[in-house]
């Protein structure tokens, strides 16, 4: 299973009371490039999850990521896959 699956797998199994509770503990940066290149339906359970204003930021952040590498992208999915684990 390659890192993206594990990552919008884990969105999509993952509670939004789960994700509420959690979203905030991640860097804007790393979710940021981790949200960067999954479907739209997985970049908006987050983004309904978290303040409007919050939701926006990490918007404005992800539009100016033009030029992010697949690496960038999954090593920043890895960590937040690990880090879930740790509280699952």
């Amino acid at each position: 299973m390659s890192v993206k699956e594990n990552f919008t797998g884990m969105i999509q199994r993952a509670n939004e009371s789960f994700i509420r509770d959690n979203v905030y503990m991640v860097g804007r940066t790393t979710l940021a490039r981790a949200l960067k290149n999954v479907d739209a339906q997985y970049q908006e359970k987050i983004f309904r999850n978290m303040s409007e204003d919050g939701a926006a930021e990490l918007k404005k952040l992800m539009a100016g990521m033009e030029n992010i590498s697949a690496e960038e992208i999954e090593a920043a999915q890895r960590e937040i896959v690990s880090m879930a684990q740790g509280y699952v």
